[in-house]
């Protein structure tokens, strides 16, 4: 019996501390990154009032499907590579480093969009905390500094410490979704009812709009492999991590939407009235007026959570691609006690202050200027490299270099592939109702990772010599 082969990076190479996070932190990592609650208040919210309405509920069941079919064949190839690059190392194992590399430099683009985002949000919500506890007005950015300062120093101890803070901000979420959701069902039992589970509610209405703000709430969804060289339990634990999480976050968005729909009698009209408020007037009413207080500071912890995860995920798709020698060597460096990449960590934050000043400068909304740009690339960014990985899976079974069932290896592939290109399509389509605006700049943010994409293909393709992002073949 031969052992399959795997693509890892050999001990010669620089390499991530082993058994540095298990099943748990790997699992509450990609729930940070989605950051529940943050989804409820402005995702869900829109879903609400302007997409399918109530069938968002059994919407968010279909898509949890897809991802799930999606996962098959994804963690299939997870037996063959062990890499910190990701799906980006999935991409280039069966379609070549150039596509690789082309997918890490996409992922690299987002997710320091992402984590420059979500600092800031935490920053936002931050002073508006103090200003309802204190009655100070402190400037935004203010603690988007402190946000970042924290990032780095969380980078450089390791994954450890971060994994702590991530399982509390994850674990404050559920309490509070699981306590509006008892309060709800106590005062209001009535509400609970099987309609929004329908399939003639969940596919109607502005389906496009829903699906794509469905599909960002699973975002962040690929962390468990991008910490592969780093977790305890090798394949398996990282299969675990991946299907416990798709299915937490399952449950907790189908009860949270759940729980709105069944607290307003005509929830459509009262999300469509005020989406970003529907979450805080929800808490009031159900559980008191002390809770909306509570919920800003929880959206605080939620939003920096998503922080964390999203800092990370960039330092080590910087640091694989540092490896591969397609980035500064200098971003392979790692803390000698911790064996972090500290300096890629480093400079993820450097780069999230480059990315926040003009908004600084110029006084600009957090919410109508920044998020905008955020949830467009991040969305496409998504799907397309999942798309990637899927297409990667046939391709790797078709040239024999991977074995597998029939489902895992070609069907499961294969469709995830056609649903999600399809729901990629719906997001070019409806551009400007995903970013919330149609102003020029905005339309133009998706050729930020498009032009990351063609340069990292044509770098690795300069470069033939390079390992690429997927590390090395071991026998």
């Amino acid at each position: 019996m031969t052992s399959e082969p795997t693509i890892a990076a050999p001990a010669t190479a620089v390499a991530l501390r082993p058994d540095s996070i298990g099943v748990a932190g790997m699992v509450f990592m990609i729930v940070a990154a989605t950051a529940p609650l943050t989804a409820l208040a402005t995702n869900i919210a829109v879903s609400l009032g302007h997409g399918v309405g109530v069938g968002t509920v059994g919407l968010f069941v279909a898509v949890a499907a897809v991802l799930a079919v999606f996962a098959a064949g994804y963690l299939l190839l997870a037996r063959y590579v062990r890499s910190a690059g990701g799906q980006a190392a999935f991409v280039s194992f069966g379609l070549g480093r150039p596509a690789g590399t082309a997918t890490a430099f996409i992922a690299t683009v987002a997710y320091n969009a992402a984590a420059a985002g979500m600092s800031a949000a935490a920053g936002f919500y931050a002073s508006l905390a103090v200003e309802q506890y204190l009655g100070a007005r402190v400037p935004w950015y203010v603690f988007t500094v402190v946000t970042l300062a924290l990032l780095a120093l969380l980078g450089m101890r390791g994954l450890r410490t971060a994994e702590r803070v991530t399982i509390v901000s994850s674990l404050l979420q559920f309490v509070f979704v699981a306590a509006l959701a008892v309060a709800v069902a106590v005062q209001r039992p009535e509400g609970w009812q099987l309609t929004p589970l329908r399939p003639d509610q969940a596919f109607t209405g502005n389906l496009a709009l829903s699906l794509v703000f469905i599909l960002l709430s699973f975002g962040g969804f690929e962390t468990s492999t991008i910490y592969s060289e780093e977790a305890r339990g090798g394949q398996r634990g990282i299969a675990i991590a991946t299907y416990v999480s798709l299915a937490l976050l399952a449950a907790v968005f189908v009860i949270s939407t759940w729980t709105l729909v069944a607290a307003h009698p005509d929830i459509t009209g009262v999300a469509a009235a005020d989406p970003g408020a529907i979450v805080s007037a929800t808490g009031s009413a159900y559980l008191g007026e002390w809770a909306g207080g509570v919920i800003l500071l929880l959206i605080t912890v939620s939003f920096f959570g998503a922080a964390i995860a999203f800092h990370n995920m960039a330092a080590r798709y910087q640091f694989a691609l540092a490896r591969a020698r397609l980035l500064p060597r200098v971003l392979t460096r790692t803390h000698g006690e911790h064996a972090s990449p500290y300096v890629s960590s480093l400079v993820q934050v450097a780069i999230s202050v480059l990315l926040l000043a003009p908004f600084v400068t110029l006084r600009a909304d957090v919410f109508t200027t920044l998020f905008p740009a955020i949830s467009g690339i991040t969305a496409l960014s998504l799907v397309t490299m999942m798309v990637a990985a899927s297409v990667s899976v046939v391709v790797a079974r078709a040239r024999g270099r991977i074995a597998g069932g029939w489902f895992a290896s070609r069907a499961a592939p294969a469709v995830s592939a056609l649903v999600l290109g399809a729901i990629g399509l719906l997001i070019v389509l409806n551009y400007s109702a995903v970013t919330g605006s149609d102003a020029a700049v905005f339309a133009v943010m998706p050729l930020i990772p498009a032009a990351a994409a063609v340069y990292g293909a044509v770098r690795q393709s300069r470069r033939p010599g390079s390992p690429g992002v997927e590390g090395y073949l071991e026998s």
